[in-house]
């Protein structure tokens, strides 16, 4: 009668309500078809009249005939009998008002609840439908589970009930008197009950999963059907879901980019924090919307199961969020450029300077001197660090591609290329890898853009004591300067001296100083032996004595 009685209230709201909204927007509709409408609006009308009037008369002949009865088992049905025609009558009632009064909530005349709010009550209102769901999916396995736990716990009792019973036995024959034999075979017989109890126990639990595991019992689904019922149902409704957050925050994200590009526009350093804190926002503001966009989806379908798992997902997430709070606020002051490192200063990060060029959840580090040097990183990342203000006049690596180089090794050589991981370094035409990080501690002396010095000592014999100081200097000079405007390296010459530096034990030292530009960086090994060859050759023209073992050239 109840599933009757509701199948009935929802066709009759149904029809009513059609009816009642093909009046109201088809007003000027045909005559007679408007007639018919409101004809059938009445007949239903009428239907459920006479209805509530039939179980008004059933509750009455109930109550008769529970006046009748003496109770015990009759009674208790015919009550329960009374109060579930009470409840299909009072919402058979409760719907012919509705549709009396025009679809009035009567809920609100109704008298205001007292009842407190129980946080837990509504929790487990929320989740119970994933339960009752996880509950229908595992039922058989749960259930064979526990009929081979039975089995084990029936099997072990009827082990220990054999054995005691196989002692009794034992004992009763070996009675010595009658009195301990009666005594034997009373607890004897005890025991076989319990062990044939045991027996029937066990046998039924092991019928009962033989007949679970049986193939013929196992859930029969047509794998179409199924497949079908899945992309229809829960699969369904998660594309949807996906698919309508896609589009919300394709929206939010258009938006949010266009704002940034006004904001641009117009920027100083006020529209820069509030830029900042805007987008903040909008990624709390979008994340929010996004998941009520998937919920809404997930209302309106009806899935109430994956609507939990979202609600469980979001309160982990909050727990989550609540252990790691205080890490989150430094980031959001990073974010904001209010933390230790802020977007237009130097920072060093790895062991390397970087410039800060933005700040956002993704930091962006950039060095203008490396190969492929610009990292994007967590902004977590840099939690730790500390940034600069920097001169315009600082250098972001000690080298560039192609320059030439000393190291702090006297190794000479050629920077190929030179990136945040490795530095490829040609010396003598052969390729040597440093890491970026060891290349910097070799603390190379860049001679393409510092250009290079280099310091030779020169030895004459003492018998041209009289003239070291005065004309050797400058006929040395002067054969020196004429030369080298000869030769190639013309050009990058920036100064060239000739001085005596002080009489040795045996010899009087003259020291060559001549400093060339980057320019002639490439030519480091080759010029020191054409300033020795030029230093010979101004001897042998002038005539002057060079000591055994006293040409020396040093660089600086």
């Amino acid at each position: 009668m109840k599933y009757l009685t509701l199948i009935f209230l929802c066709s009759t709201l149904l029809f009513t309500s059609t009816s009642f909204a093909e009046n109201d927007t088809t007003s000027k509709a045909e005559p007679n078809q408007a007639n018919d409408q409101k004809l059938n609006s009445w007949q239903h009308l009428e239907t459920l009249v006479t209805l509530i009037d039939t179980m008004d008369l059933q509750l009455s002949e109930l109550r008769d005939n529970l006046k009748q009865t003496e109770g015990g088992v009759k009674d208790k049905k015919v009550s329960d009998e009374i109060k579930q025609v009470s409840l299909d009558l009072q919402s058979l009632r409760t719907a012919l008002e509705m549709l009396a009064t025009g679809g009035a909530d009567l809920s609100l005349f109704s008298e205001k609840s007292n009842e407190k709010f129980d946080w837990r009550e509504q929790l487990e209102s929320v989740f119970e439908p994933i339960l009752v769901e996880l509950r229908r999916i595992s039922e058989r396995p749960r259930k064979i589970e526990r009929l081979r736990a039975d089995q084990e716990f029936y099997s072990q009792r009827l082990e220990a009930a054999q054995s005691a019973v196989h002692n009794l036995k034992q004992y009763r024959e070996t009675a010595p008197s009658e009195q301990l034999k009666r005594a034997f075979t009373q607890i004897e017989k005890r025991w076989e009950r319990r062990r044939d109890e045991l027996q029937n126990r066990v046998n039924l639990v092991k019928f009962e999963l033989q007949e679970t595991l049986s193939p013929s019992n196992a859930p029969k689904t047509d794998p179409v059907e199924s497949l079908k019922k899945l992309l229809g149902g829960r699969i369904l409704n998660l594309v949807i879901a996906l698919a309508v957050m896609g589009a919300v925050y394709m929206v939010l994200k258009t938006m949010a980019n266009a704002y940034r590009r006004y904001l641009n526009r117009k920027a100083n350093r006020r529209r820069a924090f509030v830029a900042r804190a805007g987008t903040l926002l909008f990624y709390l503001f979008t994340t929010l919307i996004v998941l009520l966009s998937g919920m809404a989806v997930f209302y309106v379908r009806g899935d109430w199961v994956l609507m939990g798992l979202v609600f469980i997902m979001l309160a982990g997430a909050a727990w989550a969020i609540q252990k790691s709070l205080p890490q989150y606020l430094i980031e959001a002051k990073l974010i904001l450029n209010l933390g230790p490192v802020r977007e237009g200063e130097r920072i060093i990060y790895n062991n390397l300077p970087w410039l800060v060029k933005v700040l956002n959840f993704q930091a962006t580090l950039h060095n203008p001197l490396l190969q492929g040097g610009t990292l994007f990183i967590p902004v977590k990342k840099l939690v730790d660090y500390n940034s600069r203000h920097y001169s315009e006049t600082e250098t972001w690596f000690p080298t560039r591609k192609d320059d030439w180089a000393l190291l702090e090794d006297k190794t000479y050589g050629q920077v190929v290329s030179q990136s945040p991981e490795f530095v490829e370094f040609k010396v003598y035409d052969a390729i040597k890898t440093y890491r970026t990080t060891t290349f910097i501690e070799q603390n190379p002396r860049n001679l393409s853009i510092d250009g290079f010095t280099l310091l030779m000592t020169f030895g004459l014999d003492y018998r041209h004591q009289a003239d070291i100081t005065n004309s050797i200097l400058k006929d040395m000079h002067e054969y020196l300067t004429d030369n080298f405007q000869k030769s190639p390296y013309a050009d990058s010459i920036k100064k060239l001296t000739v001085d005596f530096e002080k009489a040795n034990s045996s010899s009087l030292d003259l020291v060559t100083e001549i400093c060339f530009s980057g320019q002639s960086a490439d030519k480091y090994i080759e010029i020191p032996r054409l300033l020795q060859r030029l230093a010979v050759d101004a001897c042998n023209k002038h005539g002057w004595t060079i000591p055994f073992d006293q040409i020396r050239v040093h660089t600086a």
